[in-house]
């Protein structure tokens, strides 16, 4: 059972640089932050309002001390507030769920 107010997954403070593309015909992309992520979606620090349940995807930049990676995922506009908006992932490739657990993990073993 379930309790109210409990997320389903771990959320972690994660502070990088994501592009937000969404529309169909005019695909605008805007630059935002991140301020946190789980596995089932993160949160965009932006300007940007966008209608709640606007499909969109978010490239990710996972920036490392020797690399770089971009991970690309499908996802829901969900919540808003007064410093962003909340993207609920819908579709994420093997590889990006197993950097973002990676990710999760590595933060919550700190």
């Amino acid at each position: 059972m379930t309790t109210p107010g409990r997320r389903r997954s771990q959320r972690i403070v994660f502070s990088s640089t994501a592009v937000l593309r969404y529309g169909d015909d005019e695909s605008l992309e805007v630059q935002v932050d991140t301020r946190n992520i789980s596995l089932h979606g993160l949160f965009l620090v932006t300007e940007v309002r966008l209608p709640l349940e606007t499909p969109c995807t978010v490239e990710i930049s996972l920036i490392g001390t020797t690399s770089r990676m971009e991970v690309l995922v499908q996802g829901v506009v969900r919540r808003h507030e007064s410093d962003g908006l909340a993207v609920a992932f819908t579709q994420l490739d093997p590889d990006s769920f197993l950097h973002i657990l990676n990710l999760v993990k590595l933060h919550e073993a700190e």
